[in-house]
């Protein structure tokens, strides 16, 4: 009988470990954790228990950034689905393939897992994981320029998460993609409204995290140089976020803000505390984008621009080679040079022209 007790003892813990992960709970996670790991030697053989938990400890492991060997790991996490008959087991399986996938920004591939872990999805009467689920496809289909269908995810996980007021963080989250799209999309106004009702909800919450990096999108997105630097810092300074992965992307944020206003001096500080970031980190997209902008304002090397640009074409990130080309080609107009700024402005339209390739392969 206490052996049973242990088995849903264990069972109750992992869902609490599932939550503490979704939430980004690191210091309760980890603690968690090694309870979990020691009910576990006490417990009685219960094969899905076992595979459920190193699902997680898969999902936790993305989460901390504390995968070893991550080709092996996700190859068992795979196998896990393809072996298994159990619908939770399979879900999560296909599901954390997918966040394992965009975490590689291997997007195209994680919407494939998406859609299939979206079948087994019906079978799953918890409403978070719907949201959740329907949260980190709309990041995915946001990344490939698909924006209609990433605004009907955001919107579906937002409705969910507002009923929830544990999930206020995700629902932000949600707030903000709806704000990244619309955009992307030149829906300006509308995009701030959302912006801007993100950055209210993140105040009041004390997300301080998401306040500065709120601050310094809306600012830099409406072209206030000054402001948006200001919150730029803010952000890089708070410890929790500038140590995470996201936060190469400020420092780059705030290196390419810099150049394209001529202050290369101190932009050029900035961009050697990214590199070193994403040196640490192994985030070879940053590291690429933040040498292209290097080689195009400080050492004016259209070479090496090249070189960067080819291995993000590499890795198919055609939204941002898109984007990184216009501002080329917004820089060599700036010098005169008409010629070059013609040249990247119709690479950037075949950028674009790629997107809608990648797109078609999801059909």
């Amino acid at each position: 009988m206490e052996v049973k007790l242990a088995s849903e003892k264990v069972a109750k813990m992992l869902n609490q470990w599932y939550g503490m992960i979704k939430h980004h709970q690191v210091t309760e996670a980890i603690a968690l954790k090694e309870e979990i790991q020691s009910l576990i030697k006490h417990m009685s053989e219960n094969q899905n228990l076992l595979l459920y938990f190193n699902l997680l400890d898969f999902r936790y492991k993305l989460m901390t950034e504390e995968i070893e060997e991550p080709d092996k790991l996700y190859q068992s996490i795979k196998a896990i689905g393809a072996e298994n008959t159990d619908n939770m087991i399979v879900y999560y399986s296909l599901f954390f393939s997918g966040v394992y996938e965009f975490y590689k920004k291997d997007y195209v591939e994680a919407i494939n897992f998406y859609q299939l872990a979206e079948a087994k999805l019906r079978n799953i009467p918890d409403q978070i994981e719907h949201a959740e689920f329907h949260y980190k496809i709309a990041e995915a289909y946001y990344q490939i320029d698909q924006h209609l269908i990433s605004i009907s995810h955001a919107q579906k996980a937002r409705s969910i998460f507002q009923e929830h007021p544990d999930y206020k963080l995700r629902s932000v989250q949600c707030e903000m993609t709806l704000g990244a799209n619309l955009y992307d999309m030149y829906r300006f106004s509308a995009a701030e409204e959302h912006y801007q009702k993100a950055l209210n909800e993140a105040k009041s919450a004390k997300y301080y995290r998401l306040v500065g990096i709120l601050y310094g999108l809306i600012y830099d997105k409406k072209n206030i140089s000054g402001l948006a630097e200001e919150y730029f810092k803010k952000a890089i300074d708070i410890t929790e976020h500038i140590e995470s992965i996201n936060g190469v992307r400020t420092l780059y944020m705030m290196a390419s803000l810099l150049y394209r206003n001529d202050r290369t001096k101190e932009a050029r500080s900035w961009y050697e505390k990214g590199l070193e970031h994403a040196d640490s980190t192994g985030e070879d997209e940053y590291q690429a984008k933040l040498k292209l902008i290097y080689s195009l304002y400080d050492r004016h090397n259209d070479a090496a621009v090249n070189e960067s640009l080819q291995y993000l074409e590499q890795k198919n990130l055609w939204p941002d080679i898109s984007e990184l080309e216009e501002q080329i080609a917004e820089y060599y107009l700036k010098q005169g040079n008409l010629s070059k700024s013609v040249e990247y402005l119709k690479r950037a339209l075949k950028a674009k022209n790629q997107i809608l390739k990648v797109t078609e392969a999801l059909a």
